[in-house]
C-alpha cells in the first residue's frame, strides 16, 4: 500500500534527521558519555555512601534520589532535547523548515512528531539509566511517572536553541546557559517547601519533585503532575510560535 502524498514529505525529513543523528559525533559522544556515567554510578554511589559514612560520619543516603533524580528526569530530557534542538538549528539552516511550510504538511505537525519522539526517546533513556544505576530508583510505577511528567523538557530544550541561536556555534554558547535549567530543578531540593513551589514555573521541575516524593513513599504527587503536564503544553506552545516566527523570517 503506498503512503499517502500528504504523509510523504514528512516522513522524508524525518527519516533524514534520523541519519543525522547517526552521523553526528557529538550526539553520539554526548549520547555515549551520559551511558558511561549512569555505569560509573552504579559503583561510585555505594563507595561514596561507605566513605562518608565511614570517615565523616555523614549519612548520604537520604540524597541518593536527588542524584539520582538530577540524572534520569533532568539530564535525560536534556540530552534529548540537544539532539532535537540542533536538529531544528539545522533544519532552520539547511531551508527544511522552510520548504515545508509549502508542502500539504503543517509545520506544526513536524514540530509535534519531533517533539513525540525526543519525549519518548528521553523516557526510554531514563528507564534503561535507572536499570543501570540500581540505587535511589523508586518502584516502576513511580519512576515511569515521574520520568514521564520531566521528559516535555526535552522540547522545551530542543525549541530554545534554534530559537535564540543562529549557528552551531551559538548553539553550544546558548547549551551551556541553558544547562542551568536542569540544575535549577536539582536546587530546588534544598528550598523550603513554600518557596520551592515557584520552581513549578519551569515544568520538568515537577518530574523531580515526583521522584521525591514516590522515593520518600509519600503521596500528593497528582498535583505535581498536573502543573507539569500543564505547564510544559504552555511552553511548548509559546515556544513553537516564536520558533516559527524566526524560521519564517
Amino acid at each position: 500500500m503506498s503512503t499517502p502524498l500528504a504523509i510523504t514529505p514528512l516522513l522524508a525529513v524525518l527519516r533524514f534527521d534520523g541519519l543525522r543523528v547517526l552521523r553526528d559525533r557529538f550526539l553520539l559522544s554526548m549520547t555515549a558519555y551520559v551511558i558511561a556515567l549512569t555505569v560509573g554510578l552504579r559503583w561510585f554511589l555505594p563507595w561514596l555512601t561507605q566513605e562518608l559514612d565511614t570517615r565523616l560520619n555523614f549519612d548520604f543516603t537520604p540524597y541518593i534520589p536527588l542524584l539520582a533524580s538530577h540524572l534520569l528526569v533532568q539530564v535525560s530530557a536534556q540530552l534529548g532535547g540537544m539532539v532535537a534542538g540542533l536538529l531544528l538549528l539545522e533544519s532552520r539552516e539547511d531551508s527544511t523548515v522552510k520548504a515545508l511550510l509549502v508542502t500539504p504538511i503543517p509545520i506544526e505537525q513536524y514540530l509535534a512528531v519531533l517533539g513525540g519522539a525526543a519525549t519518548v526517546v528521553t523516557v526510554m533513556l531514563a528507564t534503561i539509566e535507572a536499570g543501570i544505576i540500581g540505587w535511589g530508583v523508586p518502584d516502576t510505577g513511580g519512576l515511569l511517572i515521574a520520568v514521564a511528567v520531566g521528559a516535555p523538557g526535552a522540547m522545551i530544550f530542543a525549541l530554545l536553541v534554534p530559537t535564540l541561536a543562529d549557528d552551531k556555534m551559538q548553539a553550544f554558547a546558548y547549551m551551556k546557559l541553558l544547562g542551568l535549567l536542569p540544575l535549577a530543578a536539582t536546587v530546588a531540593w534544598f528550598i523550603p517547601t513554600p518557596w520551592q513551589a515557584l520552581f513549578a514555573l519551569y515544568p520538568p521541575y515537577c518530574g523531580s519533585k515526583i521522584y521525591w516524593l514516590v522515593s520518600a513513599g509519600e503521596g500528593g504527587w497528582g498535583t505535581y503532575a498536573v502543573l507539569g503536564l500543564v505547564g510544559a503544553v504552555i511552553w511548548v506552545w509559546g515556544l513553537s510560535q516564536l520558533f516559527l516566527r524566526v524560521a519564517r523570517g
